[in-house]
């Protein structure tokens, strides 16, 4: 069967329009119209109903769809491999990742990766986690370091890395009292320093708020951690930011936060979409950062 007729299937059917899948793939409507009713008189059933310009799949596309991308995936595998052994592994890993994990992780993973892999382009993209979510599912980028509650079981395939923290960070003399954790009433009586909305940390900060009833009046908001903590260092206020605890913040100390008796965390994953598969120097980039991030044995989900 025609690689390209699946393409078109697949492409349409995950667009849900002519028009755009026509657009992905660099075709006419006509032409990939024709493509999709030719697979559909190879296979003597109808992949999609149509009224009007409405297009969705029928009981039989719906039925194939997976099996189709199962196909390419399977196809695009072996292409790759091939490709390797005839011309030595060369690649581009397009990865996209938070501010924090950039500025603070990458650079202690990327030296080693690069020293190992000389062949593969590593190009970082920074980026919040529904923006990443959005560009992964636009196939604009082949990886995201992202929270895994953007990891759609429908769409996404993840490995999990582990919890990453929500601390507080502020001067020693901010809290008269040094505990390791604070609570989240403490934390709104002072000065917050709050990454802006683009962030998953700011909603996932201000839900545990307001369900303990805590009013967050942010006196800065930032894109970036390291804003954040260089204002706290020098006025006292707390810096709000997610720390996987790789490292001591210098001049500054840091509290868990507590909400409903446990620490505030979300968990981190590396995601990629489904229906393309990640070639095999991006597993091994997600086994790399992994091992230098977090020593727990990583979980994969996948939904192929």
């Amino acid at each position: 069967m025609d690689e390209r007729l699946l393409k078109s299937f697949v492409t349409t059917a995950q667009l849900g329009s002519v028009t755009s899948a026509a657009e992905r793939l660099n075709l006419t409507q006509p032409a990939l119209s024709r493509q999709i009713q030719r697979l559909e008189q190879e296979l003597g059933l109808m992949l999609f109903q149509r009224s009007g310009r409405n297009l969705r799949l029928s009981v039989h596309g719906d039925r194939l769809l997976g099996d189709a991308q199962a196909v390419l995936a399977a196809s695009k595998r072996l292409h790759d491999a091939v490709s390797e052994m005839r011309e030595g592994e060369y690649g581009i890993l397009r990865i996209g990742a938070c501010s924090q994990m950039i500025e603070r992780h990458m650079s202690e993973v990327l030296p080693a990766w690069k020293q190992d892999n000389p062949n593969i382009d590593i190009r970082l993209e920074e980026g919040g986690g529904a923006e990443l979510a959005r560009r992964l599912d636009e196939n604009e980028l082949h990886l995201a370091i992202n929270a895994r509650h953007f990891a759609r079981p429908d769409r996404f395939s993840r490995v999990d890395l582990g919890a990453m923290r929500v601390r507080a960070f502020c001067i020693p003399s901010a809290f008269t009292a040094e505990p390791d954790t604070i609570t989240l009433a403490q934390l709104c009586s002072k000065p917050l320093l709050l990454l802006n909305r683009r962030h998953f940390t700011r909603e996932l900060f201000e839900t545990a708020c307001q369900a303990e009833s805590c009013l967050a009046q942010p006196a800065l908001e930032s894109g970036s951690p390291h804003t954040l903590l260089a204002i706290a260092r020098s006025s006292g206020g707390v810096a709000i930011v997610p720390h996987m605890g790789t490292g001591a913040v210098e001049g500054l100390v840091a509290h868990d936060i507590l909400h409903r008796g446990k620490p505030l965390d979300f968990e981190m994953s590396a995601i990629w979409p489904s229906s393309v598969p990640l070639p095999g120097y991006g597993h091994r980039f997600i086994a790399h950062i992994r091992e230098r991030l977090l020593p727990a044995p990583a979980t994969v989900v996948s939904t192929q």
